[in-house]
């Protein structure tokens, strides 16, 4: 241990942690309805006497309803991520996709209502250049994000099921997981969906 972070809303630190040129970002969840931290930290050990020091975060951006599964992508420009909605279990709201400036948490662009809680990690791909996630309202999201962190040309494609699945791309195509009817259902249309970039469409399935 060099040092610890306490987070001051607690909650479950069970996001994916990202490391980019010295700095470390996760978030925390703390309930489907409750204010939860995303949180960017310098992984510098100040005191490296004390293997326990109490680590200040570098900034921090507090969200309704947080962060869970959530991984970021990060760049020199811009840090990428989705949030949950907000919402209790079996209600509707909207999630953020947010650019955030990677050392001083400015919001560079966001984009709101997006379809149920964001529970996969943002993945980048350089073919297409563009960035890709999914949701567990039942939806595959792609967009393009400029050095500046503007976000444009968000599409989505609707998916039968609910996704926390992060896409792995290739070769113009994208592959995820995709939940059947029942959330812990054997054979209740579990899948991995196949998903065509270009036309946005969906190539096949495998159940």
């Amino acid at each position: 241990s060099l040092w610890v972070y306490h987070d001051p809303y607690y909650g479950q630190p069970n996001s994916p942690i990202t490391y980019h040129n010295g700095y470390i970002y996760t978030g925390f969840w703390t309930g489907d309805s409750n204010k939860a931290n995303f949180v960017c930290l310098s992984v510098t050990d100040e005191d490296i006497d004390n293997k326990t020091e109490e680590k200040t975060a570098t900034w921090t951006y507090t969200h309704t309803g947080g962060f869970y599964w959530a991984g970021c992508y990060a760049n020199d420009d811009f840090v990428l991520v989705g949030t949950d909605d907000g919402c209790k279990e079996n209600e509707d709201g909207g999630s953020k996709f947010i650019a955030f400036s990677p050392l001083t948490g400015e919001i560079l662009d966001e984009k709101a209502g997006l379809n149920g809680d964001i529970r996969s990690t943002v993945c980048y791909d350089k073919e297409t250049d563009r960035y890709y996630f999914t949701s567990k309202g039942g939806s595959f999201y792609q967009a393009n994000v400029s050095h500046d962190g503007k976000i444009t040309d968000l599409q989505e494609i609707k998916l039968e099921g609910a996704s926390t699945s992060t896409p792995v791309v290739h070769n113009g195509r994208a592959y995820i997981g995709v939940r059947g009817a029942e959330q812990f259902g054997a054979n209740s249309g579990h899948n991995i969906t196949v998903i065509d970039l270009k036309s946005m469409s969906v190539a096949y399935k495998l159940t």
